[in-house]
């Protein structure tokens, strides 16, 4: 039955705490530091350019600003409260 095996006080803080759930003697965000370190690895030895696409969710990692927080940021100030602009922004 799916659910959390580090106990339930960890599972329900998550939300809040995001990567600075402690788990295991740690952080998640240690955690997704070494997952990130080993999919760039493996990306890398693969040797057609993609471990780039770790960068945007590796700088999440490492500043502790969640994608959200982004997003209302330009919102609120690059954008001038229209969401217009996400689409042309965000793209790939």
């Amino acid at each position: 039955m799916g659910g959390c095996r580090q106990g339930k006080v960890q599972c329900l803080l998550v939300p809040k705490t995001g990567l600075n759930t402690t788990f295991q003697g740690g952080l998640l965000k240690d955690v997704a530091e070494s997952v990130i370190k080993w999919a760039r690895d493996g990306l890398e030895r693969r040797g057609i350019g993609e471990s780039m696409y770790l960068n945007e969710l590796a700088e999440d990692v490492i500043t502790g600003v969640k994608p959200v927080e982004k997003l209302l940021q330009m919102y609120n100030e690059k954008w001038g409260k229209n969401v217009d602009p996400v689409f042309e922004e965000l793209r790939y």
